[in-house]
Order: C-alpha cells, then structure tokens, then sequence
C-alpha cells in the first residue's frame, strides 16, 4: 500500500508519545522477554486490606477512553475489563471475551463474549456493550486520545448478544493483543459519555471517592465474575509529587507501594529492611534521533559512523547505575522472539572516524539536544559528545527545559534524544515509529528501499512463525540504516513494603492489582 492505513488511529499506547517521550517494546508472545526476578508471594493469598499505591498525579479524567495519565490508566483498570488481558509471554487470554477467531485473512474477526457478567449498576453486560464501546472509540471527538484504541476497525455488529465481528480496514494480524490496550476498556452502553461523572465498569474495584489533591479510593467489587483474582478490600491511590516525600511516606508506613522510581531512590532504599526493590527489564529507553532528512544524517555513512561513537557498556553502568541493558539501535530488548542474530554495536572510533571521512562530509559541527526534564537522558548526551570529540566531531550540549524542546526542537533539529515507553503490539512498538507515513516517523524517510512494505506485512501477518520471519527482516534493516539510535532500555524500578504480596513490575508501565494481597 503507498501509504500506511494505520496513519489515522490513534493508538495511545501505554503513555501516548510524548516528545522526549513515547513508546516501544512488547508484542504477541515476545517483544518484551521475561525476566523471571518478579516477586513469588508466599503462601496463600490472604482476602483484606487496602493497598495504599503512591502516585505523583491525580488522573486527569476518570473517563476509560480519554485518559492520558498513567494514574488514570490504572484507575481504569482496577474499575473495568478489557476483552482479553496479556499473559507473562504478551499472549492474549479471556478477559470479557472468550474466544476470538481470524476470518478472511485476519479482515475480520468474530469475538465470543463472556455471559453472566454484569456492570457495577447490576445491569448485564450484552455485545450492545462492546459495539458502543468499540463505536465511541472510533469518534476523535468522543473519545479523545483513546480514539482508535482498538485498531483499524471498519465496523462493528453484534451476532446475537454474547457475540460481536469486528470488520477492519486492513488486516492485523495482532488484533487479539490490541484489545488488552489501556483505552480499550469495555464500557456500559448506558451513560458511556458520562462515566467521568458516573464511574460504572464490571471490574474488580468499584469506584468509592476522588479527592483531587489527596486520594482516589476503589472498593473490592462483590459481585466479579472472576473472584479468586481480587484479594484486597480496596485500593487508595495516594498522589505525593516530590520523591522524597514518596520516599518518606513509605518509610513511615504512609503508603505501600512506590512505583516507577528513580534511580537514586531505587539504590538508596534497595537493601533497607522491610522493603521489597523490583527491577525489571522493559522496553523503555532513549533515543537519540538523527533525522535522516536533515543534513549531516541524510548521508548513511554518518548515520553508520554514530552507531560506534558511544561506550554502550559504560553508559549503562554510569547512567542507569546498571538498571538497564544494551540496545543494538532497534526497539526490541534482548530476548524478544521477533530479535535475529546481529552484530552488537560498540564503540569503535576508528571506524566511526573512517566512515565520516568516506562520507565526504565534515567537519561536523552540531547542537546536540535533550532536557533535564527527562532524565538520565543529560548524562547520557553528555558522554556522546565526549567520546565525539576524539574523532573531530564538535556536539555542543544543548539542555533545555521540556516546553522549549517541544516547540523548538522535536522533528525541527537534526541531532536530539527522546524517550519511548513501551507497548505490547508491534504496530505500537515498530510500525508508528518507522513507517514512512507514519505518524511518530519523525524525518518521514523510509531509512532502507522497501522498509515500508515489509512493515505493512509484518502488521498484516496472522500467522505468528511467518510474522516472526518478516519482523526479523525488519530489525535487520533498522539495526543497519534508521536514524534513531538505541543505547541502552531501561528497567522498571519500585519499592513496596514487605507486606505487599503477588505484585508483579509492570511491562507495559501500568500496575495490575488483581493477585496483589497483604501479608498480615
């Protein structure tokens, strides 16, 4: 296709782009690898409590769909359900739907829905439910940054009332994973663009009190459809900005829960007694964007020559203090089954040195931008520029405040860093980043003849062995000719007090508190 069908979704991913931010990694069974470090509970789980969970920010609306908070992501998934949820490997299993089957080379798909549920306001829950909820995704100006949120869906009918068939534009071979997405919660035909005023889900919270500037509190849902996964009474999601007040209120046994922590937190409070630290792999990192249609990096031999300018290793070990892995300039983590073999890149300075020379361009001399609002990028420019110098290549640090590189510099300069967190789809993960037409393919270029094709291919596939054969060929191409490089992922970082039983880090950035429970 000349250009991209899946241009016009907006597909939120699990922290919606910002600049100097925004979203790689997971997919159906393997984007993101499993680390097996995550904490086991110990013997059976315990009913009662009330988790006490330390967010920076209140949610920024309590409607499901038009959420662009992490805490209002998590709000909504305590208070309602999606379709499917993701399992360890990213594969979707039965949530509100149990069964879903590819027709017509994955155009179409019949979803069975799940019977004997019903909504917090103890009305049933029917396919007239998910066709509303599917129908208000597909319009912008109802549904908001969640517009698009279950893919590139044509239409929407119900076949009786446990059934509905999606018809899509295109084929999407990831469908199934696409209906776990933090936007694509199932939401009740009565009152759906009121559920900010009038909260209203068949989740395993119901939702009790919001107190803007101190609390958000959800109780445990009687009637759930699956009660063997809802251990605690209620959750109250407590809203603490500054991190040491965070760190504070969970020392004085404020809070139970701090999650995505800073490193220097993490460090600091890793060994002290009565805590539990997590730190696991995601698909999380910086980039550093060279706009290959801007010059000097619309000429590969620069772009090839930047791979080997950086210590990856040491940048690792010095900026993420080792919370984190290497990156090979492709937006899969180590381990991820869609990865082939190749070369790890590594600093090699001669050889970025003699590919600048063979390029005919030079000298090179360039603002190179990020912001302290987005950290450890800084420390991580910094050493670049370093390590550049060696070769003649002047990288003037340019760190400047979030607002002004929005404005300023995002797709307007040619050499800055970004931040992307993950998601659980490739078309999340690869395709919105690297397609020509795409909408998060900042330069617009096609970095290798062909990319796009194989891209578009790579969505369509529904056949998991084939998708994994084209996406490799992809990470190929991107790992030799893209102008984004990749140094390093970060890892999930939080601390809980010993008390806290079945968490499990987030891969995706949201936490999950069904299995969670208390320790007495």
């Amino acid at each position: 296709m000349s250009r991209s069908e899946f241009d016009d979704l907006m597909i939120p991913g699990l922290s919606r782009r910002t600049l100097l931010g925004a979203g790689a990694l997971g997919v159906a069974s393997g984007l993101l690898p499993r680390s097996g470090h995550a904490q086991v509970p110990v013997g059976a789980p315990r009913k009662g409590g009330v988790l006490r969970f330390c967010r920076p920010d209140p949610p920024d609306t309590l409607d499901p769909q038009m959420t662009n908070s992490f805490s209002g992501m998590e709000y909504s998934q305590m208070v309602y359900d999606n379709l499917v949820s993701l399992d360890a490997d990213t594969q979707p299993v039965p949530m509100l739907a149990t069964a879903w089957t590819p027709e017509k080379g994955g155009l179409e798909w019949l979803v069975t829905l799940r019977e004997g549920v019903r909504f917090h306001s103890g009305v049933a829950f029917t396919s007239a439910d998910v066709v509303a909820t599917v129908e208000r995704a597909m319009d912008p100006a109802r549904s908001g940054v969640g517009s698009g949120a279950f893919g590139p869906v044509a239409s929407i009918t119900a076949e009786g009332p446990h059934a509905v068939r999606f018809v899509l534009r295109v084929p999407f071979g990831e469908f199934p994973v696409q209906l776990a997405f933090r936007q694509a919660r199932i939401l009740p035909a009565a009152g759906i663009d009121d559920l900010r005023n009038t909260p209203n889900g068949t989740g395993p919270f119901v939702f009790k009190e919001f107190q803007p500037g101190s609390s958000l509190t959800v109780e445990r849902n009687p009637n759930y459809w699956n009660p063997d996964v809802v251990h605690l009474d209620g959750v109250r999601m407590v809203f603490i900005r500054e991190s040491v007040s965070m760190q504070a209120a969970l020392r004085g046994g404020q809070v139970d829960l701090l999650t995505q922590i800073p490193v220097e937190m993490y460090l600091a409070m890793s060994r002290a007694r009565g805590f539990k630290a997590y730190s696991e792999v995601t698909g999380d990192y910086h980039a550093i964007n060279i706009m290959g249609n801007m010059a000097p990096f619309d000429n590969l031999k620069v772009r090839e020559a930047f791979r080997y300018i950086l210590d990856r290793k040491a940048t690792v070990a010095s900026v993420l203090f080792g919370q984190g892995a290497v990156g090979n300039d492709v937006p899969l983590p180590a381990g991820s089954i869609y990865l082939p073999e190749m070369t790890q890149s590594e600093q090699d300075l001669p050889r970025a040195k003699r590919l600048i020379e063979e390029s005919g361009v030079g000298p090179i001399e360039l603002d190179f931008f990020t912001s302290s609002d987005r950290q450890p990028a800084p420390k991580m420019v910094l050493a670049f520029s370093q390590a550049a110098s060696q070769i003649g290549v002047t990288l003037r640090v340019r760190d400047i405040p979030y607002t002004e590189y929005a404005a300023n510099v995002s797709r307007k300069k040619p050499l800055y860093t970004s931040y992307w967190s993950g998601s659980a789809t490739l078309f999340d993960a690869v395709h919105r980043i690297y397609h020509s037409q795409s909408l998060y393919n900042y330069s617009k270029i096609e970095s290798s003849p062909g990319l796009d094709a194989k891209l578009d291919a790579m969505i369509a596939e529904v056949d998991l062995e084939k998708r994994k054969a084209v996406t490799k060929e992809v990470m190929r191409a991107l790992n030799s000719s893209a102008d984004r490089l990749i140094p390093y992922f970060r890892n999930y970082l939080g601390m809980s007090t010993d008390k806290v039983q079945g968490f499990v880090p987030p891969r995706f950035g949201t936490v999950e508190m069904r299995g969670i429970w208390l320790s007495a």
